[in-house]
């Protein structure tokens, strides 16, 4: 399943959404979890991995194709990933999920302002805490990390998408 979603993740780029319903559809019919997340095993054992390919493709096509009805659902998920990354914390967990956040908050729409601004708080918020508790000597972890490239790459897009202060965080970057 990762695989189609890396390709629907493509298509979403070059702006044919519609041609994601497929996929949509397969994330939707994801067996749940006793928390009510998508159960991602199909994508990727680390749910924080499954969910940079799951929820991108899930937020554009309940924005573009679904009249953004399934918007209470993402962020319930998404809210309840971020208590279950802050129960697991490590860095390659924030690193993942920061990436699945700022991939989502770019296919949501800020003209349904509330479910968009907690999105960029939640992100925000997992920022601060993965300077304050991994930013050491210049890197997030061991330099050249996956986790490091993963979490600058977040902030720095995030910086280009206003969704932070692209020149406050310049050296996270």
């Amino acid at each position: 399943m990762k695989q189609q979603l890396t390709a629907a993740l493509q298509r979403i780029a070059q702006g044919d959404v519609a041609s994601v319903k497929t996929e949509a559809e397969a994330i939707k019919q994801l067996p749940r979890t006793a928390e009510g997340l998508f159960d991602m095993e199909t994508v990727d054992a680390d749910p924080y991995q499954a969910a940079r390919w799951v929820y991108p493709v899930y937020a554009a096509y309940e924005t573009e194709c679904n009249k953004k009805e399934g918007y209470p659902d993402l962020l319930a998920q998404m809210r309840t990933l971020n208590k279950n990354r802050r129960e697991n914390d490590t860095l390659e967990n924030t690193a993942a999920f920061l990436d699945a956040l700022i991939c989502t908050i770019d296919n949501v729409s800020p003209q349904l302002y509330e479910y968009y601004r907690e999105l960029v708080d939640l992100f925000k918020e997992n920022v601060n805490h993965a300077i304050k508790t991994y930013f050491n000597n210049g890197s997030f972890g061991p330099a050249g990390a996956a986790a490091d490239t993963l979490i600058r790459k977040a902030i720095a897009h995030a910086g280009e998408t206003y969704v932070l202060l692209a020149e406050k965080y310049e050296v996270y970057c």
